[in-house]
């Protein structure tokens, strides 16, 4: 049986056969056979499906150690601890991980790096990213069990996470909010609307509260960010949160202009927007509420203190002072050009640059702590 013949199954088995948008996101992506991350097919980088300002160059992981030993020393933390979450291949710690070691050793050496990583592939790819790597390493299979296992005095990072949560999907109809639904129909899926259970339409009227929605309009609703947030904030003792995703405040994430919503697939380096197709096979990804990750993260004892665009935070944080002068010609053998290169296309505002954001959250500190790091100012 194939992730289709299981999702059909569970379609057939439900009353009204038919199950949530998020459900069947969360069976194409997190089964735990035949989801996509859980599979060994290559997902980042010329061989996969999509790339990320990780698979861009190593001089972003070394802009972000950089950024996180400044973290550590703000919060006055002297056994820090590095926690990624969703590392996937492993390779932005292991450039971190390289940084630190060459710019403060004394810290490489007490140093503990936590991971959690619910793919058994990309344990492995990580297992062996971090070899060559003499520091503590501890790996757990979900934020819920890192929470219960640790509490840790350090940065809680992570790089496209909260994007590949499931979502809901819900549209806005001239008599109220519907529920898009998955059903199948001559051995194809196509989508039904319902009524929205009662934590969706709880959700729903929040948003609804702080930004009306217009009729006509479909957006996505991410019901896993206060449990995540609540996680993130039992692991975390004291220092710092670092969320690098693409998405938006909420006004701007459900602006009329994103009248389809934000839900994109990723196949082969190919974008499109039908979940439908290539199922188990493509990333589906959806823009994160940022409003929504900093409401939550308050109620869990993080407290947002920067929130910006990508190269912002990078140029803050130092990127250009790491382009390389050189008299080299030749763009395909220069180790130096590629490296400069990767920093323009870090910084690009049409690309990764502008679509990605920023936010900071601190735990433990007191509010007005002295020398808090440049790249916090907006």
């Amino acid at each position: 049986m194939d992730i289709i013949a299981q999702i059909r199954h569970e379609i057939e088995s439900q009353e009204g056969r038919a199950i949530s948008f998020s459900r069947f996101m969360e069976l194409a992506l997190y089964h735990d056979a035949y989801g996509y991350y859980m599979s060994d097919l290559p997902k980042v980088g010329k061989d996969g499906d999509f790339f990320t300002s990780t698979t861009v160059h190593a001089v972003f992981g070394e802009t972000l150690a950089d950024a996180v030993s400044e973290l550590w020393r703000a919060a006055g933390i002297k056994q820090p601890v590095l926690v990624e979450i969703g590392g996937g291949t492993g390779s932005l710690c292991s450039s971190m991980l390289g940084r630190i070691r060459e710019s403060a050793p004394d810290v490489y050496k007490r140093l503990k790096v936590v991971l959690i990583e619910a793919s058994p592939y990309h344990r492995r790819r990580q297992e062996e990213a971090l070899r060559e790597h003499e520091v503590e390493k501890v790996w757990h299979a979900s934020l819920a069990d890192a929470a219960c296992g640790e509490a840790v005095e350090g940065v809680v990072l992570s790089n496209e996470w909260l994007d590949a949560f499931p979502v809901h999907v819900a549209e806005r109809t001239k008599t109220g909010w519907q529920e898009v639904a998955v059903t199948c129909k001559e051995g194809q899926f196509c989508e039904v609307l319902r009524e929205p259970t009662a934590p969706l339409l709880a959700a729903l009227a929040e948003i609804d509260a702080a930004l009306p929605i217009p009729a006509g309009m479909r957006i996505e609703v991410n019901l896993g960010l206060k449990q995540a947030a609540q996680e993130v904030g039992r692991l975390l003792a004291k220092g710092f949160v670092v969320t690098i995703d693409y998405g938006d405040r909420q006004e701007e994430l459900y602006h009329p202009s994103r009248k389809k919503g934000t839900l994109m697939c990723y196949y082969r380096h190919q974008a499109h927007d039908n979940p439908y197709i290539h199922v188990g096979e493509q990333d589906i990804t959806a823009h994160v509420n940022f409003s929504a990750w900093s409401r939550y993260g308050e109620a869990a004892g993080l407290q947002e203190v920067c929130y910006m665009r990508q190269d912002k935070f990078l140029l803050q944080c130092g990127l250009l002072h790491k382009a390389v002068a050189h008299q080299d010609t030749d763009p395909f053998t220069s180790k130096a050009m590629k490296r400069n290169r990767a920093i323009l296309q870090l910084i690009d505002p049409a690309g990764l640059g502008g679509r990605f954001r920023v936010m900071v959250q601190q735990k433990g500190m007191e509010p007005n702590a002295a020398a808090l790091p440049a790249f916090f100012r907006q």
